[in-house]
């Protein structure tokens, strides 16, 4: 029986302490439920993931999630007040940070490296190529 990607989202939601009825994140979340998906079935050389890797599969998630897209997941609050300096006649504001305009996905990087953090939960499910 397949493991329904509902379910892996849910997890990883509790893993990250998001809440379950906020659907804000749920694409990005989505993103990597598919790419640690595939990379599952490529390290294991199998079609369909098992329910034992259930738990594994979203902690796999929950770790690239947490590696990468922290900041987009927990956005740290701007100060609600700004302060001038003035030296002299010059007045000065603080700048607002640059945010990197990037899109959030999965990267080659992160995944590779969550596979092998995990690997010694893998393995068990690896199956031999001919």
């Amino acid at each position: 029986m397949a493991i329904d990607k509902a379910d892996i989202r849910v997890l990883v939601k509790r893993r990250l302490g998001l809440s379950l009825a906020e659907t804000t994140h749920d694409d990005l979340i989505d993103l990597y439920i598919d790419a640690v998906e595939e990379s599952i079935k490529n390290f294991c050389n199998i079609t369909i993931i098992p329910d034992g890797l259930k738990q594994t599969w979203a902690a796999m998630v929950a770790s690239a999630l947490s590696a990468e897209q922290l900041a987009i997941l927990f956005p740290v609050p701007e100060p609600e007040e700004t302060y001038e300096t003035q030296i002299g006649d010059t007045t000065v504001k603080p700048i607002k940070a640059v945010v990197s305009t990037k899109p959030p996905a999965p990267s080659l990087t992160v995944i590779a490296s969550v596979v092998f953090d995990y690997r010694s939960s893998l393995i068990a499910y690896r199956r031999m190529r001919w």
